[in-house]
């Protein structure tokens, strides 16, 4: 019998003119701003399997991914922006420019 649950998040930021049709990933290169989005993105994912009762929820790390897959560049990063609380937190712009270049 299956008694634990998990789940992994790539890290992407929601993306437009996607398919067959679509912008291709090399011709992608998405704002900071934009970029920056994964991280409310990411911390509304770990929230809700938490609540749902999950055991275990991963999130892939990877850096200067500026066509939006994959874009979470440190998870320590992560965890201190959305979990510091005597610690007072930097702009999501000042964050993804240290992040993403």
């Amino acid at each position: 019998m299956i008694t634990k649950f998990g789940s992994l998040f790539a890290g992407n930021v929601d993306l437009d003119h996607i398919g067959l049709e679509g912008t291709p990933a090399n011709n992608r290169w998405l704002a900071n701003e934009h970029l920056a989005t994964v991280f409310d993105k990411c911390q509304a994912m770990a929230q809700l399997m938490d609540r749902l009762g999950y055991d275990t929820w991963w999130a892939a790390e990877h850096h200067f991914q500026r066509e939006g897959y994959e874009c979470i560049p440190n998870l320590l990063m992560l965890f201190y922006y959305h979990r510091s609380g005597s610690v007072p937190k930097p702009p999501v712009e000042k964050l993804a420019r240290a992040s993403f270049g």
